[in-house]
């Protein structure tokens, strides 16, 4: 009998850095290859996407996936831009695609109706978000809700709390959340389970 595993927001920390410090492996090859599952789910919904992506690592997870989706079939829309001194492998995705000629909409949002049907992709915040969201993060959140087309979201259903399932003011709802190495507590508590649709357990290359 397989024990699923569950982990805590520190737990899944925890293996990042040891990938990072004991194994060697550099983040943005972990980023790569989350990616890398990311766009394979994708691709079983749908063959246009928009990606709603954050300045931080979850949003440079979202902007890896649409190299490996076909840049060319993304709509790509940045919360804000990636700051290369706090996020720097977001960044650094951020110039691949725009050095490959991907257009990267930054602070709009995307028009609904004009993507009616598309796969929308939810990279915007990550397990670590503990704040309650508003402003323009709230917004992004809540338009994603009213979009209409499969949707997915990257880790955890961004404004999800990720050990207690607590809605942090809006969350995003998925059809299909791609989480990685194992399910967070919040995705199995609380809200969670309204909010994750299926979930989909990939791995990060690690040995």
């Amino acid at each position: 009998m397989t024990v699923e595993r569950v982990l805590s927001v520190a737990e899944a920390r925890k293996i990042d850095t040891d990938a990072q410090q004991r194994l060697g492996m550099p983040t943005v090859l972990l980023m790569e290859n989350a990616a890398r599952s990311v766009a394979d789910v994708a691709r079983t919904l749908g063959d246009r996407f928009v990606i709603l992506a954050g300045a931080g690592n979850n949003g440079g997870d979202g902007l890896a996936a649409a190299r490996h989706l076909g840049w060319q079939r993304c709509a790509l829309h940045l919360l804000a831009e990636p700051d290369p001194a706090k996020a720097p492998d977001a960044a650094l995705q951020a110039r691949i695609l725009r050095a490959a000629g991907a257009k990267l909409v930054v602070g709009v949002l995307p028009d609904l109706a004009a993507f009616r049907g598309a796969v929308w992709i939810d990279a915007l915040f990550g397990t670590g978000l503990d704040r309650e969201l508003s402003g323009d993060a709230r917004s992004w959140v809540e338009a994603f809700g009213r979009a209409t087309g499969p949707k997915l979201c990257i880790d955890i259903p961004s404004g999800l709390h990720g050990d207690t399932g607590q809605v942090l003011g809006a969350a995003c709802r998925a059809d299909v959340t791609v989480t990685f190495v194992g399910k967070k507590r919040g995705m199995v508590t609380g809200d969670g389970p309204a909010h994750c649709g299926r979930i989909v357990v990939v791995g990060l290359g690690l040995p």
